[in-house]
């Protein structure tokens, strides 16, 4: 029994002696010291570069900062091999105001400096107010990470639907309980992805509310990662003018006209974020909506049968 014991305890010390957990800060706009908080796996090598992970935590300043989110995500992390940074919301913990977001990017381009991070395997994930931030701040920046974790979103779709149509080809895995208002922070979001074409993965767990301490955690989150890791997302190659083309006025009142090209009927999609037909009229270049429709459109314009213009249109 000693030896196991003594075996044990020399196995607890390495572990902890490798891995590190930092909380640090500094000053930054109006913040004298924005803090921040990291995690550095057993499996850490300088020489390496290691997947990374930013991960937002969520709104009540109770429990949450930056410290206690990095904790709970510590065996997640060091299960994955990953470097776990979390920017700190401040004190109303709101993790995407401006100056939060603003402090992301600088503390993202610091974690280049500090430690030898794979560009092509950079992660984004959050709970709650966190998994809302995840797809304001990710959308904004999709050439930056890899995928996407989202657990029990506080959100609804018109908070990000003007950035929805960025989520072509990019990855997500949604995580939610059905008693956390699925319908309205699930469903639409999942539907939408789908409509833009991003390559989803999602599990509803039954029976659990809006928490992070649901049954199977760090199982559940390790598969989504992992499904994250090994989807190949990357379409055919597709020829796209979309920033050369203007859609006016946005949000509009039915009539949406496109500068600088002609639309073929033929080659025109127009449907509701479900994927469901809304119908229209083309002159031209104006696409006359269903009058009696009223929400958020996906107009997509084809080119040899991929799409080269896709846009959301607000009505």
């Amino acid at each position: 029994m000693k030896i196991i014991y003594i075996a044990l305890l020399s196995s607890l010390l390495s572990f902890a002696l490798s891995s590190q957990a930092i909380d640090g800060a500094f000053a930054f706009d109006t913040d004298p010291a924005k803090k921040y908080s990291i995690y550095v796996p057993s499996s850490y090598d300088d020489a390496i570069p290691n997947s990374m992970m930013l991960g937002f935590h969520p709104l009540n300043t109770s429990r949450w900062d930056a410290k206690s989110w990095r904790d709970t995500l510590i065996v997640f992390a060091e299960d994955n091999g990953l470097l776990l940074v979390c920017p700190d919301g401040g004190p109303d913990g709101r993790v995407d105001d401006s100056i939060d977001t603003s402090f992301t990017t600088v503390l993202l381009d610091s974690m280049n400096v500090w430690y030898n991070i794979d560009q092509d395997e950079k992660y984004i994930m959050g709970f709650s107010w966190g998994g809302k931030t995840t797809y304001s701040y990710g959308l904004r920046r999709t050439s930056q990470f890899q995928g996407y974790l989202i657990i029990g979103a506080a959100i609804t779709l018109n908070e990000v639907v003007d950035v929805m149509p960025n989520a072509t080809d990019e990855a997500f895995y949604l995580v939610h309980g059905s008693n956390d208002t699925p319908s309205t922070r699930y469903e639409p979001l999942l539907a939408a992805l789908d409509g833009v074409q991003a390559c989803t993965n999602s599990i509803l767990m039954q029976g659990v509310g809006h928490t992070i301490d649901f049954p199977n955690r760090n199982e559940i989150l390790n598969d989504a990662y992992n499904w994250l890791k090994e989807t190949n997302c990357e379409s055919s190659s597709t020829t796209t003018i979309e920033n050369k083309v203007t859609i006016y006025p946005n949000p509009t009142t039915h009539n949406v006209t496109i500068e600088g090209i002609a639309i073929n009927e033929e080659n025109l999609i127009v449907t509701d974020l479900w994927g469901r037909a809304i119908s229209y009229e083309v002159n031209q270049n104006s696409i006359l909506l269903d009058a009696d429709f009223g929400g958020t459109v996906l107009i997509t314009i084809l080119s040899n049968n991929k799409p080269l213009i896709k846009k959301i249109v607000k009505l």
